[in-house]
């Protein structure tokens, strides 16, 4: 039989040939990437397996790292932790020490009573969870205080050793008597928790000089260690790891420390488990190693009672025999593979279907191909000719791109420069020229090393080309040089155009001239660090500075000084010359204080008118101290401000790294605290740090308290001292003198009026006293035939142009004779602004008033201001009346006083006059008034009012 094929026949054989073979092909296909896929997806189950456990791997041991890291750094802090909490201790108590003591001094009972009282005080003082306690013993090793063996007072235990052979007393006195009378010691004593045995303690002394003793503490390293293993359980109680992964910690002898998913067993022991848990934690501290193991097993779930497949790294801590255990359950990371496995083969079947599929649609395909072949070569053709007109259409495109290219290079405002492979410079557009001054004729041809302006080294230019050559792009800031020969900043980018085989064609560089920002950041890094106003370094600077010079002199054991300086009163000075004037004043004082600084010191402003210096390596207190004397004295020299002398004065506050503090913020709050009591002791001066003026300032923050209630509560109260005519022998007036009679009883003036006028209250305080004086003066002259006057003093604080307004309204509301109102001004506060103070004295005259010039004789106004201020009364202080008529020098300048007084019209009255022979020698003088104790103490209203009648 023979197969005869004719023509007819040959389509379809041809057809059915062609559909064969796709579909031959077609399963091939199918099934090579079918097997395939099942493969790639078994196998990349397999990978995330591997992939997860690692990671799990990877964070337990993160996590046992950091445990491990924790209790490494809780181990090294043990010994400094347990000194800084007895040095603490031993200084609270030095400090309740030198208190009694000074009390004790105070009422002169004597060092014996000083020494019972400290001791008792610090007897039943107890710290550390009621094991720690305070010691005292002399320097010849007696002991004074012992709570634990009282029977061992007032015996020797300057022969006393521990169990290593140390003698423990002489330890102690050694230690107190370095130089700053401070120190640790070690030793080993008897422990609380172990009576029969010594362990190791660490104690703090310092010397109370006063009574030649040390007082001191001590605590045991292994309580201090057995604290901070509690506070590490404590940290790790709360750390999960993933969603119920947890660190169980167990003792190596089976005791469990820590158990998140059985809290109840904490604290049990081996013998307290059940079989299962026993065996449990058994199984775990045997593959404890100090390297860590990693383990697997199955255990219950928190609050589950169905035991899961978990992971566990198990490390041991031998420095404190821990166990540590941090497990994950693996079950999310089963559930995801099964899931992941699940999808693969749902995946696979449907493959399956989409192959059949296909090979349907593939038969189908291969019919129309038969028919469609023959139009493939004009198709073909067609396409051909698409791609080139499309070609053609691209080339005319990226012609007109290249002319914008063009445009844009020469009009851009940044300086572009284009060089070859060479770096030989081709092209540069205006803005190049308009940056560095150079035209192009004047670069074409030549390297860009023109620009350079020698500031940068070769290993710069190094970096920068081998960074362009591997990323293709370079930017960063320059120093170049104009033609003009100047050197400005620059911001300089490179690009690296290369050709199709990578090789280097062409550079282009982008430059900016950035001189104006840089001027900007440099302004804006000045006033970071200095005040705008003195052009001296600001807080920020200042603390930069002392950090720098507390850690120079911590390493070569020099001492630094900070110094406060703070202007008395400054305030009137922006108050009645304007704060224009203020600020010239500080600007002045800057100057003055900044010739002063030597040695590397620092005058730094932080903020109104409060200068600091930094003095590094202070040799000696008495060398601190005669130069901040030295710049107390620079300020208080007169000047000439806006056409006004002024002499204005500064206290200072003084505090000595180490002693005084050993950081910034200690020191500065300790200086301010000094400067705070220098200006509690009347101003210009200035005081050193003592531990005692914490108390003394406590105490001066109390009192200002209490007085800003004062005025609230009706605490204050006039007295009225009589003050007595010598020609008609009668009481002819008063001097008011507040008193207040506060919650702890009656406070006197020279305590609670200095603080006033510092606080600024003395301003509603002198109206209430010159409204309450004309009040009661206004009552006494209706009830009299002839009328009395009423003397009021004015401090410094309200001697401003206000004064007048409340004068006025004082006078208006009380109706008051404004011819029997007094206001005393002393001879400082009109000096310190001569001209301002003959306005204001002249408005106050306009009101019908009267002026004394109070305390005439002590402070340093001439003749000539005497004339200048116009007064009417001259009080006459009490330092020269209290030596007549003995003390020829007093006489002679009360009877000057008394002369020049009458021929300038001005009345006299004398002050302290308490006897006879004073009045004798003051009426014979010819003084008109007089007031003191020999004719009155100063009395209360109701008693005024009784010696009137």
């Amino acid at each position: 039989m023979s197969l005869i094929i004719n023509a007819d026949t040959l389509p379809r054989y041809q057809t059915r040939v062609i559909l064969g073979m796709v579909a031959v092909l077609m399963l091939a296909v199918s099934a090579f990437f079918i097997v395939n896929a099942y493969t790639a997806g078994n196998e990349y189950i397999r990978q995330q397996w591997q992939t997860q456990l690692e990671r799990s791997h990877q964070k337990l041991r993160d996590q046992v790292d950091s445990t491990l890291d924790y209790i490494g750094f809780i181990r090294q802090q043990t010994e400094s932790v347990l000194k800084d909490q007895v040095r603490d201790e031993v200084r609270q108590a030095v400090s309740v020490a030198r208190s009694i003591y000074a009390d004790v001094q105070a009422r002169n009972a004597g060092d014996g009573e000083a020494a019972r009282l400290i001791r008792e005080a610090l007897r039943d003082l107890r710290f550390f969870d009621g094991r720690g306690y305070i010691f005292i013993d002399t320097m010849a090793g007696e002991c004074v205080l012992l709570p634990t063996l009282p029977e061992v007072e007032g015996s020797s235990l300057y022969d006393n050793q521990d169990d290593t052979g140390h003698y423990i007393m002489r330890g102690l006195i050694e230690a107190a008597q370095q130089p700053r009378g401070t120190g640790y010691s070690s030793y080993r004593w008897y422990a609380p928790d172990y009576p029969d045995q010594m362990r190791a303690k660490i104690a703090y002394v310092e010397a109370f000089e006063p009574l030649n003793w040390i007082i001191g503490s001590g605590d045991y390293l292994y309580q201090v260690e057995n604290d901070l293993k509690q506070q590490t359980l404590k940290r790790l109680q709360t750390l999960r790891l993933d969603n119920h992964g947890y660190i169980a910690v167990l003792q190596q002898d089976g005791e469990l420390l820590l158990w998140p998913s059985r809290p109840a067993l904490e604290g049990q022991g081996l013998q307290d488990l059940d079989v299962e848990q026993r065996d449990m934690a058994s199984w775990l501290i045997e593959q404890a190693t100090p390297e860590g193991r990693f383990v697997n097993y199955d255990w219950y779930r928190p609050g589950s009672s169905e035991k899961h497949e978990k992971l566990a790294l198990v490390q041991l801590v031998p420095e404190w025999n821990w166990v540590l255990v941090a497990g994950v359950y693996q079950d999310q990371l089963i559930g995801s593979l099964n899931e992941q496995r699940e999808r693969l083969e749902a995946g696979l079947h449907k493959d399956l279907r989409a192959l059949l599929m296909l090979l349907v649609v593939a038969l189908m395909i291969a019919m129309g191909v038969a028919l469609l072949i023959s139009r493939w070569l004009r198709v073909l053709m067609r396409r051909y000719q698409h791609e080139i007109d499309h070609q053609r259409e691209e080339l005319e495109a990226s012609s007109r791109k290249l002319q914008l290219a063009g445009q844009v290079f020469e009009s851009a405002g940044e300086g572009a420069m284009i060089s070859d492979s060479n770096n030989r410079i081709m092209a540069v557009n205006p803005a190049f020229t308009r940056i560095t001054g150079y035209r192009a004729e004047e670069v074409v041809g030549k390297t860009p090393a023109l620009l350079a302006s020698g500031r940068h080294s070769r290993a710069f230019f190094k970096q920068m080309w081998k960074t362009l050559h591997e990323d293709e792009r370079w930017q960063g800031e320059v120093w170049n040089r104009r033609r003009n020969g100047e050197i400005y900043p620059q911001w300089l980018s490179i690009t690296l155009v290369t050709d199709e085989e990578g090789a280097p064609r062409n550079y282009v560089a982008m430059l900016n001239d950035i001189s104006e920002r840089k001027a900007a950041e440099d302004q804006v890094r000045y006033l970071s660090d200095f005040d705008a106003l003195t052009d001296l370094p600001n807080r920020r600077l200042l603390r930069e500075r002392t950090k720098q010079a507390i850690s120079r002199a911590m390493r070569r054991g020099e001492q630094v000084a900070l110094v406060i300086i703070d202007l008395d009163r400054f305030k009137n000075v922006n108050d009645t010359l304007g704060h224009g004037a203020g600020d010239t004043l500080l600007q002045r004082v800057a100057q003055r204080l900044s010739h002063e600084m030597r040695g590397g010191a620092t005058l730094s402003r932080i903020g109104g008118d409060e200068f600091v210096a930094l003095l590094p390596n202070v040799d000696a207190e008495s060398d601190l101290s005669a130069q901040v004397a030295h710049c107390l004295a620079q300020v208080a020299r007169p000047l000439d401000l806006n056409g006004h002398e002024l002499v204005v004065t500064a206290s200072a506050g003084v505090a000595v790294y180490p002693d005084d503090g050993e950081s910034f913020d200690t020191l500065l709050k300790n200086a301010d605290t000094a400067l705070y009591y220098a200006k509690g002791q009347g101003r210009n001066n200035y005081q050193c740090f003592t531990s005692s003026m914490n108390q003394k300032v406590s105490e001066r923050l109390l009192l200002e308290s209490a007085l800003r209630d004062a005025l609230k509560r009706e605490e204050f109260e006039l007295y009225y001292q009589p003050q007595y005519d010598f020609s008609r022998n009668r009481l002819c007036g008063c001097e008011a003198l507040i008193r207040w009679n506060g919650p702890d009883g009656l406070v006197m003036p020279d305590r609670f009026i200095p603080l006033a006028e510092e606080t600024g209250l003395i301003i509603p305080i002198g109206a209430w006293v010159l409204e309450e004086a004309c009040r009661q003066g206004e009552i006494w002259n209706r009830a009299t035939v002839e009328p009395i006057s009423v003397a009021v003093n004015v401090s410094a604080v309200q001697f401003r142009p206000e004064l007048v307004v409340e004068v006025r309204n004082a006078l208006d509301v009380t109706g008051f004779d404004p011819r029997q109102l007094v206001l005393e001004v002393t001879e400082s506060v009109l000096m310190s602004d001569v001209d301002g103070s003959v306005r204001l004295l002249q408005q106050l005259r306009e009101l019908g008033i009267r002026i004394a010039l109070d305390d005439f004789g002590t402070g340093y106004a001439s003749l000539a201001y005497l004339k200048r201020f116009v007064l009417d009364k001259l009080k006459i202080d009490r330092t020269f009346i209290m030596g007549i008529p003995e003390d020829k020098d007093d006489v002679a300048i009360t009877s000057s006083i008394i002369d020049i007084a009458r021929h300038l019209n001005i009345m006299t009255v004398a002050e302290g006059v308490e006897t006879e022979a004073h009045c004798e020698f003051l009426r014979a003088a010819g003084c008109n008034l007089a007031q003191g104790y020999y004719f009155d103490k100063p009395l209360p209203a109701d008693e005024f009012s009784n010696r009137l009648q």
